[in-house]
């Protein structure tokens, strides 16, 4: 409930003040745990994410956050999922990946910090190893005018316009190396900016992208 209300009132604000757009929102499987490999921003990333997503997004927060008992309990209540930065062990990797296995939709954003200049930067492995552990789809979301809205170094957001899109599902299995299947999600985000729908080629030609969900291949 208290998620519910929170992302009515980030809608309405994202609309208000941002110009929320959103886009391709019917990619999102309606049920099944899905992970969402986001381009970042800037901070307003997470809440017109969860504002633009049918289904509620969980996110993994530092632990420390919990310290503070109040905090903490508005953490939980929205849904987060604590995690240590310094060592992320096998105990908190294996409690992420049953959180995604039991059905939850989790939000990631796999370049590791805000874009610094607005583009989409390199995408770290572990994206691509919580796909293939997980065993369910990834949903590229392409974020665009936040940057410009509140980008590093500003204290408080200013008016703008922000677009989110969601691309279709795709599955990566053992067959995908890590980084391959990092890049790969990459391509398809930087594909997101003509729209929902994705080339199911890379440019290069060099191997066909991991298969969208429904029972269609790659070319």
């Amino acid at each position: 409930m208290l998620y519910e209300i929170c992302r009515v009132l980030c809608r309405v604000f994202g609309t208000l003040l941002w110009r929320l757009e959103v886009k391709g929102a019917r990619n999102l499987p309606r049920k099944g745990g899905v992970l969402l490999a986001s381009n970042h921003q800037s901070f307003l990333d997470v809440l017109l994410l969860g504002a633009a997503s049918p289904r509620q997004v969980r996110y993994l927060a530092r632990r420390t956050l919990w310290d503070s008992r109040l905090l903490g309990a508005w953490m939980t209540a929205v849904g987060a999922i604590p995690v240590n930065r310094e060592r992320r062990g096998k105990e908190e990797l294996r409690g992420v990946l049953e959180t995604v296995r039991g059905g939850a939709v989790l939000g990631l954003f796999p370049e590791g910090t805000r874009t610094r200049d607005g583009s989409v930067g390199e995408l770290r492995g572990g994206i691509g190893f919580l796909a293939r552990r997980a065993g369910s789809p990834v949903v590229p979301v392409l974020i665009e005018g936040a940057f410009e809205a509140w980008p590093r170094g500003r204290r408080l957001p200013g008016p703008g316009r922000v677009r989110i899109t969601f691309g279709r599902p795709v599955q990566y299995d053992e067959s995908w190396e890590d980084r391959e299947a990092a890049a790969d999600i990459r391509r398809r985000l930087l594909a997101l900016r003509a729209g929902p729908d994705e080339p199911r080629r890379a440019p290069d030609g060099s191997r066909a992208a991991g298969a969208p969900l429904g029972g269609e291949g790659a070319a």
